[in-house]
């Protein structure tokens, strides 16, 4: 089965592993120290110096975990190429709330550097409105750089409006909008070059990119997740946001584990 083909053998994870969390010398992850000790179960050693027990697993978030590391990465390459929840159940042979949580360990252990990004040029901004939350997003045109923000609020009001442009937009660049009022007088604010087109006289042409984007964000959340929830909202967001810009952290579960497989990893 070509899905099964893309999982290593258990010797060459388990020496990838130790490669992502130990480096090139296996050490204790307390002292430093690289006097250690076997312990007799497979993958775990004691330090000769400081006494302290570790695994390959205790020593990254994979700690407490019970599942093999071929299955965590089946589990990753199927959240990296969007498969649905309930179809990546039947190919790992797990519950729905399992796979559900494994999706979102990958997605929260996303350094949170790599969701900031500023966009510049010719900028086309818009908005989306779902179940009492509203999404203020900016493309830069002729890329794939994109920014969302997730408001808890029914509809974008001026303010968020004009903190996310100070936040995400260059100065002296072009911003291109639907005209409304939210975005009236933003030079004030901001140094924007402002234009906009009225979609009530059918005018798409400056903000069609970021109309895409929307159609994208929709059919991302209804293919791998069904729907979302307002908990939730802002996670798939981010997580949408890095799939559009096509980084590498879903190319492969090995870019994945050096990027974001850490001792110490952050959280969004």
């Amino acid at each position: 089965m070509y899905i099964l083909k893309q999982v290593p053998s258990k010797g060459k994870l388990r020496t990838l592993l130790k490669r992502v969390v130990f480096g090139s010398h296996l050490h204790c992850p307390e002292c430093k120290s690289r006097d250690l000790r076997k312990i007799k179960k497979e993958d775990r050693w004691r330090c000769n110096r400081c006494d302290k027990p570790f695994s390959l697993k205790s020593t990254c978030w994979f700690k407490g975990s019970k599942l093999p590391l071929e299955q965590i990465w089946l589990l990753l390459w199927c959240w990296q190429n969007q498969m649905p929840v309930k179809q990546c159940m039947g190919i790992v042979g797990l519950s729905y709330p399992t796979v559900f949580n494994w999706y979102a360990k990958f997605r929260d252990k996303i350094p949170k550097e790599m969701l900031n990004t500023v966009l510049g040029g010719n900028i086309a901004c818009d908005e989306l409105y779902t179940k009492g939350n509203s999404v203020i997003g900016a493309k830069q045109k002729g890329t794939r750089n994109i920014a969302l923000q997730v408001n808890h609020t029914k509809s974008v009001n001026k303010q968020q409006a004009v903190e996310f442009l100070l936040k995400f937009a260059q100065a002296n660049s072009n911003l291109f909008t639907d005209g409304a009022g939210i975005y009236r007088g933003i030079g004030n604010w901001h140094k924007l070059k402002h234009t906009y087109e009225i979609h009530k006289k059918w005018q798409f042409s400056l903000t069609a990119e970021m109309e895409g984007v929307w159609d994208c964000f929709r059919t991302f959340i209804r293919r791998m997740y069904h729907h979302v929830t307002t908990y939730k909202l802002e996670y798939l967001v981010a997580e949408f946001c890095l799939r559009f810009r096509q980084h590498d952290i879903f190319k492969s579960p090995i870019n994945y584990w050096q990027l974001c497989l850490s001792p110490k990893p952050f959280a969004l």
